[in-house]
């Protein structure tokens, strides 16, 4: 067989091949990390107002967001912005435990190629029922949320269609907090943490008129290379 048709009769396998056995495991996608690791940058406050307590972040933190989605495929400098709230005072056991909902965007700061401006979204998170779990008198709190553990999780991004995600998954992990997590009179003292996060999901497999579009370009190359090699023949 031919360079050409070897290249052809591979590429055409490669495909059938995924095609065969489209990737179903819940993946990590994106992740990132703050610029400066031990700067507290995310917040935990008790409010009044009939909401218990508030998740957030200092202005102007940014974070290194690294990612495998769309156009964002390696380290990006971006903006965090955490927004959660709590309706219910947090639970204590071995585990001091508190629900919350809310948002998590990352901001680009700089424009990526064939995105204008600095103001665009990379990723945002949407979530009801994450958990944040603290060990009591500690320093290092957790916030775990799983669609398959009945959180509602929802991600989107400026330049990549994440709508058709399943079993979505984050987990935030933060270090230094400003206080010991010790309950008092039903609350955490307010504290500020250094932070830094997973997102897994199952992303959308491409649909069946993409993998038509990359076969016709398998054949289309391999025809090529036929054309190229039968004209230095001739020559």
């Amino acid at each position: 067989m031919s360079i050409s048709g070897k290249i052809t009769a591979f590429a055409v396998l490669s495909a059938g091949l995924s095609m065969a056995s489209p990737a179903q495991a819940t993946d990590t996608f994106a992740q990132f990390a703050q610029i400066f690791s031990s700067a507290r940058i995310f917040t935990y406050t008790n409010t009044s107002g009939g909401t218990e307590a508030e998740l957030g972040t200092v202005a102007g933190s940014n974070t290194v967001l690294i990612s495998d989605i769309g156009l964002l495929a390696s380290a990006s400098f971006a903006k965090v912005s955490l927004v959660g709230t709590a309706s219910a005072l947090p639970t204590v056991g071995i585990t001091i435990s508190q629900l919350f909902s809310g948002s998590l965007t990352f901001t680009l700061l700089a424009p990526q190629v064939g995105l204008s401006g600095p103001s665009v979204k990379a990723l945002t998170i949407t979530f009801t029922n994450a958990a944040l779990l603290a060990s009591p008198g500690g320093s290092a709190p957790t916030i775990q949320a799983s669609s398959d553990a009945g959180s509602v999780i929802t991600y989107a991004s400026d330049f990549a269609d994440l709508s058709g995600t399943t079993s979505e998954d984050f987990a935030l992990s933060f270090s230094g907090a400003s206080l010991p997590l010790i309950v008092v009179g039903g609350r955490l003292p307010d504290f500020y943490v250094s932070g830094s996060g997973t997102f897994a999901a199952i992303l959308p497999a491409p649909e069946p008129a993409t993998w038509s579009l990359m076969l016709a370009g398998f054949g289309a190359v391999g025809g090529t290379m036929r054309r190229r090699k039968a004209a230095v023949a001739f020559t």
